[in-house]
């Protein structure tokens, strides 16, 4: 685990001044399993739904068939703030147009439902589902930094954290017993996300999307793009005792320089509270450190987390967030039907 802090390679420089490229095949909230990723189908027809929403959107397609019945396909795309930063929007495609899709399709033959890949538009521009297009927006430091961690600050992540948590398997982490048998007994009904619950931190905070900070004397609010979650860092404190556990647990901050250290416990259980398809306990606990750069356009976000219900030892990531004072976020709730539709695939 070459991010990890329990095994830190030597830190990589930050190269403000150059284009920090968004790493964003995430998924949302449920697994690929489904679907066949070894084969990909064609499908031509007209758009008769292209619902643009969080956690997930998805078109419904009707394709045609030589004998004259035909077939009405949905295909998953991922949450309308990852698409965005993929280069989609709203009015990528319309009802009543004719597209030409190309997807992996479940792998139950009785179900017309994929997973998306590439679209081709009545533009004639063939555009990917799973990662970035050429009009993608893309990450750039400005050439001023931040006064502080106030503003908005866009997620940059590895291949290797993506994977660890978005495409967890169990020999990824040090897992106990109850963290295996946890992993391998997972169902979508065990995925909070299904009724719009948030990732629990750090899972939420490596989400590759734009988290807007706000400060003040007393405290700190992240507020997060694609859950529209909310953490509240209190600095006048200094204790969790007598404070009753929510997903994102209980924080408190003091400052070491420039550098920002929480201390969060009292974490309510979740049923992907560490990882997709992994749960975490009660008993977890995690130190995060949010370093602002010397030139203030970046922030290096570290982190150590521990569940002894789950987890046989300690898990600790590295990735960046980037000063994004232009960028506009995505204010799209959470939408429950959306977040349902695609967990009953099996």
């Amino acid at each position: 685990m070459g991010e990890r802090m329990s095994n830190l390679m030597p830190r990589r420089a930050l190269i403000a001044s150059l284009l920090l490229v968004l790493v964003s095949p995430a998924r949302s909230h449920h697994s690929w399993a489904p679907y066949d990723l070894e084969r990909e189908v064609m499908l031509e027809g007209r758009v008769l739904e292209y619902k643009w929403a969080n956690p997930h959107s998805y078109i419904r397609l009707e394709t045609s068939a030589e004998d004259g019945v035909g077939k009405v396909w949905e295909i998953e795309a991922s949450s309308a703030v990852i698409m965005r930063n993929r280069g989609w929007a709203a009015d990528t495609i319309a009802v009543g147009d004719r597209i030409t899709l190309y997807a992996n399709p479940s792998r139950n033959p009785d179900l017309t439902k994929a997973l998306g890949a590439r679209l081709l538009a009545p533009d004639g521009i063939l555009r990917e589902m799973r990662k970035a297009n050429s009009n993608a927006p893309a990450v750039v430091a400005p050439a001023v930094g931040a006064d502080n961690l106030s503003g908005l600050w866009r997620t940059t992540i590895t291949p290797e954290v993506r994977d660890h948590f978005f495409f967890f398997e169990p020999t990824d982490w040090p897992l106990t017993e109850a963290g295996l048998r946890a992993f391998e007994n997972f169902e979508n009904g065990d995925n909070p996300g299904r009724d719009c619950v948030a990732y629990a931190s750090p899972f939420l905070m490596i989400v590759p999307d734009a988290k807007l900070i706000t400060q003040s004397e007393n405290e700190i609010v992240i507020r997060t793009e694609l859950d529209s979650a909310e953490r509240i860092i209190h600095l006048n404190e200094s204790s969790h005792g007598g404070v009753e556990p929510t997903v994102q647990g209980h924080s408190v901050g003091h400052w070491e320089g420039d550098t920002l250290v929480v201390d969060t416990a009292q974490f309510a259980e979740h049923g992907m509270g560490n990882a997709q398809k992994l749960p975490s306990g009660p008993d977890k606990h995690l130190v995060e450190r949010f370093a602002l750069s010397p030139d203030r356009r970046s922030v290096r976000y570290s982190f150590e987390m521990t569940d002894p219900t789950y987890l046989a030892g300690p898990i600790g990531y590295e990735i960046t967030f980037v000063y994004s004072p232009d960028f506009e976020m995505t204010r799209l709730p959470c939408d429950t039907e959306s977040a349902q539709r695609f967990l009953e695939l099996e």
